[in-house]
Order: structure tokens, then sequence, then C-alpha cells
């Protein structure tokens, strides 16, 4: 492969990549981040509700 098509291919994969990349991001943070929120939501206060019972009672 001369190095003018090397060129000429990453010229056109770089642009292809970061379009793809940038729908798939669109597509995960409107169906799947509210999700993944509402989890890492339930286990931060699971995880609180844990370290409560080490406390001492007053």
């Amino acid at each position: 492969m001369s190095s003018s098509a090397a060129s000429a291919l990453v010229w056109w994969l770089i642009p292809i990549v970061a379009v793809s990349g940038a729908i798939v991001y669109g597509v995960w943070i409107s169906k799947y981040k509210s999700k993944f929120d509402n989890q890492t939501n339930r286990s931060v206060n699971n995880f609180k509700k844990f370290q409560s019972t080490f406390r001492p009672k007053k």
C-alpha cells in the first residue's frame, strides 16, 4: 500500500469511527443511562444503610 493510499484510508476511517461512536453514545444516553443511574443510586443507598448499621446508637 502506498503512502498516499494509507493516508487516504486514515482520513476516511477517523471520521467514520467518530460518527459511529457518537451515534452509539447517543443511543446509550437516550435508552440505557437512566437505567444504569437508577441501579447505581440503589446500590449506593443500600451501601449507606449497611454502613449505618455499624454506627453507635445514641
